[in-house]
């Protein structure tokens, strides 16, 4: 009888201890941060509405073919337009609020190159970039190279129309260039009548 005394006054003892060990362990590991569940700025909510579009890669070149007489002459422009699928645009648009659209798409660019049977004459490429000096800032970041169109030749250049808009908006400019196809100054691009063209 003794002995079942001793024997439930050490595991009384032992278990007391225990709990202890167990109440301090748990103080010791309490997180110094609590876990938020909430946002806690108007930042905060705004990041959990944005919906993310992500233009798909396009791998299509538009190529047009032409004939040219320079003098007595014919020569054979062609023109692709391809995407660079850079995904270097990023546009936040938050008019429809409180649900935000991050655009992230792709700039295009334009190769142009004046043939005469197999000789190459002429191979320029035409940027967005082309025209920064006279673009806004903003639109320039946004804006995608839409489309260019051969117009006529005359003296020593080629002339052009290129189309640049801000996709999804009526924001949309036109301009004229010409580049130069032979003399010193070949492969200079000049550019000209930058206009908005917008709907």
């Amino acid at each position: 009888m003794k002995q079942l005394l001793i024997l439930i006054l050490t595991l009384s003892i032992l278990t007391s201890c225990e709990l202890k060990k167990s109440e301090k362990t748990q103080s010791e590991y309490k997180p110094d941060a609590e876990l938020k569940t909430e946002p806690e700025s108007e930042s905060e909510m705004k990041q959990l509405d944005t919906t993310v579009v992500y233009w798909q890669t396009d791998f299509d070149t538009i190529r047009k073919h032409q004939e040219v007489q320079i003098g007595n002459e014919i020569h054979q422009l062609e023109l692709k337009t391809y995407s660079l699928n850079d995904s270097s645009i990023v546009r936040i648009n938050d008019l429809n609020k409180p649900i935000i659209y991050k655009d992230i798409y792709h700039d295009n660019v334009t190769e142009i190159i004046l043939k005469k049977g197999n000789d190459v004459i002429l191979k320029s490429q035409v940027k967005k970039s082309t025209f920064k000096d006279s673009l806004d800032g903003d639109f320039l970041k946004y804006s995608v190279l839409r489309s260019v169109e051969y117009d006529f030749i005359r003296s020593n250049r080629l002339y052009f129309k290129a189309d640049i808009d801000v996709p999804d908006t009526d924001w949309a400019v036109g301009t004229d260039f010409a580049i130069f196809y032979r003399t010193e100054k070949k492969g200079k691009i000049d550019y000209w009548n930058i206009k908005d063209i917008g709907l």
